[in-house]
């Protein structure tokens, strides 16, 4: 399991990011694709903006692109995740850009076109999977009916606006995250991203804790963070080398961020993992470099919700 996921490049034969992954941590960030977590198993806690949703079993969620969102669990779970490029969408509405969609299936009680998306999610990974004769003509027909479902039924009316960043705030945010993602292993102060920003600390500090949702702080040791469960994960590095190289300035800072977030230990963290990684038999996916996922038992778990779905639908 490698992270993070939003790395994996997207194809004009396959215009999707499409995985059955198991989360752990994924720091704050933002990209130009709607994004869909469905969560198969277990649970997942979701960051967007300022808002925070905790999601269980079957639980589906939309992200509009450019919201800022990050993804944590302490516990063992499955998601599939569907990304969906903005320009894929523009080819047949042209307006996508200004729209903004309301997708929290844990809110309502009717679960009907909840459900239609989540069919249309698990056909799509089963056609990835299997690559039949077609299979291209067969994701894009899929893509395209979770578009149309998606503007039809889920849409944000003209008085309800959901909260993104404009263009300028997405450059000055990619210039301050982009800083600290190449120099997060070194001592990193708000005094430093101001100065380069032109801005004065309080200005700064204010500032992102409106566009990112959290305070600077936080969002330093969630990077951190991040890169520490990847050493943990492909490395047999000590844990204190992991906190070394990852930026903390303590043994004992790492291990409490740590413990607050996952509720266990790093040596307990990558001893689970690897037992879990143990009995499980892994499958590369062709076309995304380094990344392992899921087990056969995953796909057989898919063909039988669907078969669920169809039955009620």
């Amino acid at each position: 399991m490698k992270y993070p996921y939003e790395s994996v490049v997207i194809n004009e034969e396959v215009p999707m990011l499409l995985l059955m992954t198991s989360v752990r941590y994924v720091a704050m960030h933002w990209h130009d694709r709607i994004e869909f977590l469905f969560v198969v198993k277990g649970k997942i806690q979701v960051l967007v903006g300022s808002e925070e949703y905790s999601l269980k079993e079957n639980d589906l969620l939309l992200i509009n692109s450019n919201e800022v969102h990050g993804v944590e669990a302490s516990e063992d779970n499955r998601v599939l995740l569907l990304q969906i490029p903005i320009s894929f969408i523009k080819k047949w509405h042209q307006n996508i850009e200004v729209e903004s969609f309301h997708c929290q299936s844990f809110i309502e009680s009717e679960q009907g076109m909840f459900n239609y998306i989540r069919l249309l999610m698990i056909r799509l990974m089963l056609t990835l999977r299997k690559k039949e004769l077609g299979y291209e003509i067969k994701i894009h027909s899929l893509l395209l009916d979770i578009v149309y479902h998606l503007i039809s039924k889920f849409r944000v009316s003209n008085h309800k606006q959901i909260n993104r960043n404009n263009s300028k705030d997405m450059e000055r945010l990619t210039r301050i995250t982009n800083f600290i993602q190449m120099n997060y292993m070194h001592p990193i102060t708000l005094n430093e991203i101001a100065e380069n920003e032109g801005l004065t600390v309080p200005y700064l500090s204010r500032y992102f804790q409106q566009r990112m949702g959290q305070p600077f702080v936080k969002y330093l040791n969630g990077i951190r963070l991040e890169q520490a469960v990847k050493y943990l994960l492909e490395t047999n590095w000590p844990v204190i080398q992991i906190a070394m190289e990852s930026g903390f300035s303590s043994l004992n800072t790492f291990h409490k961020l740590f413990k607050d977030t996952f509720h266990t230990t790093p040596y307990q963290f990558r001893k689970n993992q690897q037992k879990t990684l143990n009995n499980s038999l892994k499958n590369e996916v062709k076309g995304i470099e380094s990344y392992e996922y899921t087990e056969e038992d995953d796909f057989n778990e898919l063909e039988k919700y669907i078969q669920r779905l169809e039955i009620i639908n």
